[in-house]
């Protein structure tokens, strides 16, 4: 089998002329993404350290991926997302001799030569002493956005990219040259799942921007106007397009494959998408950055949805494998697993560890194995403790979600100092119109105690349209807190 080299260079030869991304009005056939992406690898070829990709969706930033694998150096993406605090810490890491920067507007105060697009076109190539990437070697390293503390830089190896893609075209049932949508920031390993199984089945990459996100008309008439036909995102960019008028497969005959990850899959979700598209092909898949993108994955069928609720996350991939600690957290051992943090060593030994020669990493992920799947059952620092009471917030969540009044919701702790004094529910209603507010709030209550204690009972609600989302399409927790101080 061609690996993604081998398969830019098939395509170019037998292909040319098919689009390989587009973004709005912009395309890029392959003969001009294997023609600028080694124009980029002349450019770098003398570099040791991964090139920097700085931008948001461009096609460029897909030609500075391949060119960091011909020049044998690797990628780091940087979405213009990212404040330029973070952007500094990630180059005094990466220590790069390059930025390849997409945007047309150069990074202020930054001492590290930055190519523009209009400087790798103009380029003549030369391949003399390029040596491209090599199964070891890190063929990307991406930077967690945790909510604290500075974000780390996970390193993956084209091996293990080369394996979590060949694992995604056995997932794949649509086959060669269709169009793939990316809702995910390259920054963001989700962005994987769409890029190279798309890639090397020779298909479209559709790029869907912040903007669209923002505006969801225009995500609309996107949606209206191009034949998406594999969808890739997290569960909550799902959500919101659900609410799109026409979101279904009478007006979206060829969109017959979906693939969600980054993100819990409510069982409710799932459902109200398979009678919207029931011909369609629905996988959920689970994995963390540390695990080159998923690990596992289950078709989402009807008769999933009538055994369980919630959802497991399925079966692990070929070649990985998975283990329970004695207290429940998950731990990933095979070619998945990352090569590490990035000149982190204390983060890097707390969760990564090498265990009979072989590199095991804990998630902190809670888990349980169970007809013959698995299942992830919240984040084991995801708890938290009032008046002595123990509790995860995530269980509160989904009672409330399966609710037929409620579309989803989010519990917030609400603290004095560092003691939690209560916990409070935003919720975006089923019916945006409620007559009686208060009467909503004691029903709600009501059904939550018939499911939990009482000290599990939000004390506050409030109703919303919607939720902020994180640049990477993810609830933004951290967003609805805030607007709860404000």
């Amino acid at each position: 089998m061609r690996d993604i080299l081998e398969q830019i260079t098939f395509m170019d030869k037998w292909h040319s002329d098919t689009v390989a991304i587009n973004y709005r009005d912009e395309e890029m056939t392959y003969r001009e993404l294997n023609l600028y992406s080694s124009k980029l690898a002349t450019l770098i070829k003398d570099s040791e350290k991964p090139i920097v990709l700085y931008g948001h969706m461009s096609p460029y930033m897909i030609v500075g991926m391949i060119a960091s694998m011909k020049a044998g150096i690797g990628y780091v993406p940087i979405d213009i997302s990212i404040p330029l605090e973070r952007i500094e810490h990630i180059i005094e890491k990466v220590e790069p001799s390059f930025i390849f920067n997409t945007t047309g507007n150069l990074l202020k105060d930054i001492q590290i030569k930055q190519i523009t697009i209009e400087e790798c076109i103009e380029v003549q190539i030369n391949i003399d002493g390029m040596n491209r990437i090599k199964d070891k070697d890190t063929v990307y390293t991406i930077f967690t956005s945790g909510s604290t503390g500075l974000p780390k830089g996970v390193q993956i190896s084209y091996e293990s990219l080369m394996d979590f893609t060949n694992w995604m075209l056995q997932l794949n049932k649509l086959g060669n040259y269709s169009m793939w949508l990316n809702q995910a920031p390259f920054s963001f390993d989700l962005s994987v799942m769409s890029i190279y199984p798309c890639l090397m089945t020779g298909g479209t990459l559709q790029l869907v921007d912040k903007k669209m996100i923002e505006k969801p008309k225009q995500l609309y008439d996107l949606l209206n106007n191009k034949d998406v036909e594999t969808w890739v995102s997290t569960p909550s960019f799902l959500e919101m397009c659900l609410l799109l008028p026409e979101f279904n497969q009478a007006c979206h005959p060829k969109l017959k494959q979906f693939f969600f990850c980054g993100e819990v899959l409510s069982h409710k979700t799932a459902q109200k998408l398979l009678n919207l598209f029931e011909d369609s092909t629905i996988y959920n898949t689970y994995g963390p950055t540390e695990a080159t993108v998923a690990v596992t994955s289950i078709q989402i069928t009807q008769d999933i949805l009538n055994q369980f609720n919630p959802l497991p996350i399925g079966s692990v991939r070929p070649n990985s494998q998975l283990k329970l600690t004695d207290n429940g957290e998950l731990v990933i051992i095979g070619k998945s697993v990352s090569q590490g943090y990035l000149k982190d060593e204390e983060k890097h030994n707390k969760v990564f560890k090498n265990i009979d020669g072989k590199l095991n990493y804990f998630t902190g992920d809670k888990a349980e194995f169970h007809d013959g799947y698995w299942f992830i059952q919240g984040r084991i620092d995801f708890q938290i403790k009032i008046n002595g009471y123990r509790m995860e917030l995530e269980e509160i969540e989904l009672v409330l979600e399966q609710l037929p009044e409620v579309l989803q919701a989010v519990i917030t702790p609400i603290k004095k100092g560092e003691k939690v004094q209560y916990l409070h529910a935003t919720v975006i209603p089923a019916n945006p119109k409620i007559e009686d507010v208060n009467e909503m709030i004691m029903h709600l209550k009501h059904e939550l105690k018939i499911h939990l204690p009482e000290y599990m009972i939000p004390r506050n609600f409030s109703f919303v349209d919607d939720l902020p989302l994180t640049a990477n399409g993810k609830l933004d927790r951290n967003k609805v807190s805030e607007g709860l101080k404000s």
